[in-house]
């Protein structure tokens, strides 16, 4: 794996490879942060980049493009790279779907200590669609592990009658069930 060049402390900026030193960037050696002057005009010049590689996510990859490796590095690791996922994608569909209910909780849990610092018309916005969110999900988490003891049960009573019973016996079996549960299938 790459090191990231915006890593501060791995590149080398502060640990006296470079001009750049740690009293530096916290103004001579005081715990205050150091803010660096940016323009707006850089502002929007880096965002016309972020916008481009969003609808071209080979933007950085034409061979007419004049930016260095570290530039390049740097817009890869600000933009979201919004991938598909088939929830359904895998060998126990239950599994996949729980693993999704999880990732879902956790982004929302994560999303939580970013509204310390917004607005009170945003922070309740944010709780409401929270316990909105938490309480489906809850719901969507009951019938997964509902689903999962049926599938549970089902292989356990599919098992033991193909170990007990022979091939016709099982066709037998499962033409009542055909019956009791009016699927029409033989």
């Amino acid at each position: 794996m790459k090191p990231n060049p915006w890593d501060l402390t791995k590149s080398g900026l502060l640990n006296g490879h470079h001009n750049l030193h740690i009293r530096d960037i916290t103004k001579k050696g005081s715990l205050m942060p150091f803010y660096p002057a940016i323009k707006d005009d850089t502002i929007l010049t880096l965002q016309l980049v972020v916008k481009s590689l969003e609808k071209d996510p080979q933007f950085l990859d034409h061979p007419d493009c004049p930016y260095s490796e570290v530039a390049k590095a740097y817009f890869l690791s600000t933009t979201v790279k919004g991938t598909v996922v088939n929830l359904f994608e895998g060998e126990d569909e239950v599994e996949v779907i729980d693993t999704q209910i999880q990732r879902v909780l956790s982004d929302l849990e994560a999303m939580g200590p970013q509204m310390a610092r917004a607005e009170t018309n945003e922070r309740l916005a944010y709780f409401k669609a929270k316990t909105t969110l938490l309480e489906k999900l809850i719901n969507m988490k009951e019938r997964v592990f509902n689903l999962k003891e049926l599938s549970d049960f089902r292989s356990t009573l599919i098992s033991a009658i193909e170990d007990l019973c022979t091939k016709d016996q099982i066709s037998d079996f499962m033409k009542r069930l055909d019956g009791i549960l009016g699927t029409g299938q033989e």
